[in-house]
């Protein structure tokens, strides 16, 4: 958040950061989640990920309930690739284990099969036409924006005579 700055209102803040963080954040996923990319770049993706969602989650507060299914988005993101990287970290120990290349072989089919699970769930649900510019409009409009009271209905007592 190096761009925060202090005379701002935190609304003012929020509508100028956040949009922008949400369109950094993309870049960094439509990078990392192509075909060919290393485990190293999508890990730095995966802290990319978290970072970004821990800062929405700081600002929950600020915003409607819309961010909560935005977080949500993020945490089945953070949950591919955390299960990609069990996978990996878990082969990378076995390397030191004589007779152990068929179950790293079984590790790094399951790492492929969960990332194409992950690029198939980023098409639909970050890359698709339209998903950037709903999040960016959504970070900038909610930002702070006052709720409406809602109405609870009251049952109509019976009358008492």
């Amino acid at each position: 958040m190096n761009d925060w700055k202090p005379k701002r209102t935190l609304r003012e803040n929020l509508r100028a950061r956040l949009p922008e963080l949400a369109k950094e954040y993309f870049a960094a996923g439509s990078l990392a989640l192509t075909p060919g990319t290393s485990w190293d770049e999508m890990h730095q993706f995966r802290l990319s990920t978290k970072r970004f969602r821990y800062t929405l989650e700081i600002f929950r507060p600020a915003y409607g309930p819309g961010l909560a299914q935005r977080i949500e988005s993020l945490k089945q993101v953070q949950g591919f690739l955390g299960n990609i990287n069990d996978c990996i970290v878990t082969a990378n120990i076995l390397d030191t284990l004589p007779g152990t290349d068929p179950l790293k072989a079984k590790l790094a089919a399951k790492a492929d099969r969960i990332t194409k699970q992950l690029r198939l769930f980023w098409a639909e649900q970050f890359a698709a036409l339209g998903k950037l510019p709903n999040w960016r409009a959504y970070l900038m409009r909610y930002a702070c924006q006052p709720r409406r009271a809602t109405r609870k209905r009251i049952a109509s007592a019976p009358a008492h005579a």
